[in-house]
Protein backbone atom coordinates (compact mmCIF):
# COMPACT_ATOMS: atom_id res chain seq x y z
CA UNK A 1 0.00 0.00 0.00
CA UNK A 2 1.12 3.20 -1.24
CA UNK A 3 0.46 6.73 -1.23
CA UNK A 4 1.39 8.73 -4.08
CA UNK A 5 5.06 10.20 -4.37
CA UNK A 6 5.26 14.36 -5.24
CA UNK A 7 8.83 14.80 -4.58
CA UNK A 8 10.57 18.21 -5.19
CA UNK A 9 14.02 17.39 -6.60
CA UNK A 10 15.50 20.48 -5.42
CA UNK A 11 14.53 20.02 -1.93
CA UNK A 12 16.34 16.93 0.36
CA UNK A 13 14.67 14.05 1.38
CA UNK A 14 13.78 12.29 4.56
CA UNK A 15 12.88 8.83 4.90
CA UNK A 16 11.26 7.32 8.00
CA UNK A 17 10.73 4.15 9.65
CA UNK A 18 7.51 4.07 11.32
CA UNK A 19 7.46 1.62 13.79
CA UNK A 20 9.07 2.97 17.30
CA UNK A 21 10.13 6.30 15.02
CA UNK A 22 6.86 7.48 14.93
CA UNK A 23 4.73 5.08 16.74
CA UNK A 24 5.24 3.59 19.57
CA UNK A 25 5.08 -0.28 18.36
CA UNK A 26 6.91 -1.62 21.76
CA UNK A 27 4.30 -0.37 24.27
CA UNK A 28 1.75 -1.17 21.97
CA UNK A 29 2.68 -4.37 21.41
CA UNK A 30 3.26 -5.04 25.25
CA UNK A 31 0.07 -3.76 25.87
CA UNK A 32 -1.59 -6.59 23.02
CA UNK A 33 0.58 -9.46 24.06
CA UNK A 34 -0.74 -8.75 27.80
CA UNK A 35 -4.14 -8.69 26.92
CA UNK A 36 -3.61 -11.79 25.14
CA UNK A 37 -2.24 -13.85 27.84
CA UNK A 38 1.45 -13.08 26.86
CA UNK A 39 4.18 -11.12 27.63
CA UNK A 40 7.89 -10.08 25.97
CA UNK A 41 10.65 -10.49 28.07
CA UNK A 42 13.04 -8.40 26.93
CA UNK A 43 16.01 -11.18 27.20
CA UNK A 44 17.48 -10.05 23.66
CA UNK A 45 16.85 -7.51 21.19
CA UNK A 46 14.09 -9.40 18.80
CA UNK A 47 10.51 -10.75 18.76
CA UNK A 48 11.39 -14.96 18.58
CA UNK A 49 12.35 -16.50 22.03
CA UNK A 50 10.42 -13.11 23.36
CA UNK A 51 7.11 -13.86 23.46
CA UNK A 52 6.09 -16.19 26.19
CA UNK A 53 2.62 -17.51 27.29
CA UNK A 54 1.73 -16.00 30.75
CA UNK A 55 0.29 -19.38 32.02
CA UNK A 56 3.01 -21.75 31.30
CA UNK A 57 6.14 -19.30 31.06
CA UNK A 58 7.71 -20.68 27.96
CA UNK A 59 8.09 -18.99 24.84
CA UNK A 60 5.79 -19.19 21.46
CA UNK A 61 6.55 -21.04 19.36
CA UNK A 62 8.44 -19.51 16.31
CA UNK A 63 6.19 -20.39 13.68
CA UNK A 64 3.19 -18.64 15.32
CA UNK A 65 4.83 -15.27 15.52
CA UNK A 66 3.71 -14.00 11.92
CA UNK A 67 0.11 -14.41 13.09
CA UNK A 68 0.21 -12.88 16.07
CA UNK A 69 2.49 -9.99 14.40
CA UNK A 70 -0.83 -9.85 11.74
CA UNK A 71 -3.46 -10.08 14.45
CA UNK A 72 -1.77 -7.08 16.68
CA UNK A 73 -1.59 -5.19 13.50
CA UNK A 74 -4.77 -5.64 12.38
CA UNK A 75 -5.87 -4.43 16.42
CA UNK A 76 -3.27 -1.10 16.46
CA UNK A 77 -2.01 0.18 13.05
CA UNK A 78 -5.37 2.38 13.21
CA UNK A 79 -4.92 3.38 16.54
CA UNK A 80 -1.47 3.10 17.61
CA UNK A 81 -0.25 6.46 19.64
CA UNK A 82 2.69 8.56 18.23
CA UNK A 83 6.44 9.01 19.63
CA UNK A 84 6.91 12.26 21.77
CA UNK A 85 8.14 14.89 19.38
CA UNK A 86 7.67 13.20 16.07
CA UNK A 87 4.64 14.86 14.61
CA UNK A 88 6.10 18.69 15.46
CA UNK A 89 9.52 17.71 14.67
CA UNK A 90 8.22 15.90 10.77
CA UNK A 91 5.96 19.22 10.66
CA UNK A 92 8.51 21.56 11.00
CA UNK A 93 11.05 19.25 8.92
CA UNK A 94 8.93 18.85 5.90
CA UNK A 95 8.82 22.59 5.33
CA UNK A 96 11.93 22.14 4.20
CA UNK A 97 12.61 18.95 2.34
CA UNK A 98 10.53 16.03 1.10
CA UNK A 99 8.97 13.36 4.06
CA UNK A 100 8.20 9.81 2.97
CA UNK A 101 7.24 6.73 5.66
CA UNK A 102 8.56 3.75 5.04
CA UNK A 103 7.17 1.10 6.83
CA UNK A 104 7.35 -3.03 6.72
CA UNK A 105 4.04 -2.85 8.27
CA UNK A 106 2.27 -6.32 6.68
CA UNK A 107 0.91 -4.73 3.82
CA UNK A 108 -3.07 -5.77 4.13
CA UNK A 109 -2.91 -2.92 7.23
CA UNK A 110 -0.98 -0.24 4.89
CA UNK A 111 -4.53 1.53 4.82
CA UNK A 112 -4.78 1.46 8.05
CA UNK A 113 -1.31 3.18 8.94
CA UNK A 114 -2.06 5.58 6.15
CA UNK A 115 -5.19 6.47 7.86
CA UNK A 116 -3.85 7.15 11.29
CA UNK A 117 -1.44 8.86 9.55
CA UNK A 118 -4.04 11.25 8.72
CA UNK A 119 -5.84 11.45 11.97
CA UNK A 120 -3.80 12.70 12.86
CA UNK A 121 -2.77 15.57 10.02
CA UNK A 122 0.26 13.63 9.02
CA UNK A 123 -0.27 13.65 5.32
CA UNK A 124 3.43 12.69 3.98
CA UNK A 125 4.17 10.16 1.64
CA UNK A 126 3.73 6.07 2.43
CA UNK A 127 5.27 3.44 1.30
CA UNK A 128 4.63 -0.19 2.44
CA UNK A 129 8.17 -2.54 1.85
CA UNK A 130 9.09 -5.81 2.99
CA UNK A 131 12.52 -6.68 3.93
CA UNK A 132 15.90 -4.97 3.95
CA UNK A 133 14.53 -1.08 2.97
CA UNK A 134 18.43 -0.15 1.24
CA UNK A 135 16.61 -1.43 -2.28
CA UNK A 136 13.87 1.15 -1.55
CA UNK A 137 16.22 3.84 -0.55
CA UNK A 138 18.77 3.49 -3.54
CA UNK A 139 15.19 3.98 -5.72
CA UNK A 140 14.36 7.28 -3.29
CA UNK A 141 17.88 8.58 -3.25
CA UNK A 142 17.63 9.26 -7.07
CA UNK A 143 14.24 11.22 -6.80
CA UNK A 144 16.43 14.21 -5.62
CA UNK A 145 19.47 16.43 -6.25
CA UNK A 146 19.97 17.24 -2.93
CA UNK A 147 21.02 14.94 0.43
CA UNK A 148 18.97 12.22 1.63
CA UNK A 149 18.20 10.66 5.45
CA UNK A 150 17.32 7.99 6.56
CA UNK A 151 15.83 7.02 9.95
CA UNK A 152 15.32 3.48 11.88
CA UNK A 153 15.26 1.71 14.58
CA UNK A 154 16.75 -1.75 13.72
CA UNK A 155 20.44 -1.94 13.17
CA UNK A 156 19.74 -4.28 10.22
CA UNK A 157 18.25 -1.79 8.78
CA UNK A 158 20.54 0.66 9.45
CA UNK A 159 23.55 -1.42 8.22
CA UNK A 160 21.74 -1.98 4.98
CA UNK A 161 20.87 1.29 4.27
CA UNK A 162 24.61 2.41 5.30
CA UNK A 163 26.12 -0.51 3.03
CA UNK A 164 24.28 0.00 0.33
CA UNK A 165 23.66 3.47 -0.15
CA UNK A 166 26.98 5.39 0.31
CA UNK A 167 25.50 8.93 -0.23
CA UNK A 168 22.37 8.13 2.44
CA UNK A 169 23.23 10.05 6.02
CA UNK A 170 21.96 6.94 8.33
CA UNK A 171 20.47 7.91 11.94
CA UNK A 172 19.63 5.20 14.34
CA UNK A 173 16.84 6.25 16.61
CA UNK A 174 15.47 4.61 19.53
CA UNK A 175 13.88 5.61 22.64
CA UNK A 176 12.14 2.80 24.45
CA UNK A 177 14.14 2.67 27.58
CA UNK A 178 13.79 -1.29 27.58
CA UNK A 179 15.10 -1.81 24.13
CA UNK A 180 17.91 0.86 25.18
CA UNK A 181 19.15 -2.18 27.55
CA UNK A 182 19.17 -5.39 25.12
CA UNK A 183 20.06 -3.40 21.59
CA UNK A 184 23.04 -4.67 20.33
CA UNK A 185 25.52 -2.08 19.31
CA UNK A 186 24.69 0.21 16.28
CA UNK A 187 28.32 0.01 14.22
CA UNK A 188 27.09 1.26 10.92
CA UNK A 189 25.08 4.47 11.65
CA UNK A 190 26.15 7.99 10.85
CA UNK A 191 24.39 8.95 14.17
CA UNK A 192 22.52 7.45 17.06
CA UNK A 193 19.88 9.26 19.47
CA UNK A 194 17.02 8.34 21.29
CA UNK A 195 14.82 11.92 20.32
CA UNK A 196 13.82 14.12 18.05
CA UNK A 197 15.25 16.87 19.19
CA UNK A 198 18.70 15.63 18.81
CA UNK A 199 17.48 14.57 14.99
CA UNK A 200 16.26 17.90 13.77
CA UNK A 201 19.30 19.37 14.84
CA UNK A 202 21.42 16.70 12.99
CA UNK A 203 19.47 17.27 10.23
CA UNK A 204 19.27 20.98 10.02
CA UNK A 205 23.37 21.30 10.59
CA UNK A 206 23.27 18.45 7.43
CA UNK A 207 20.70 19.56 5.03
Amino acid sequence: MNTSLNINPNLPLLISDADDVIFEFMESFEEYLLSNNMYFSYKSFKLNGNIYNKETNKPIDSANIPIIISNFFQEYAIKMPLIKGAKSALEKLSKVMNVIILSNIPKIYGSDRIQCLKDNNMNYAFISNEGPKNIKCLELQKLTNKKVFFIDDLPNQISAVSNYCKNIITIHFLQNKKLLKIIPEVKDSDYNVNNWGSILKIIHNNI
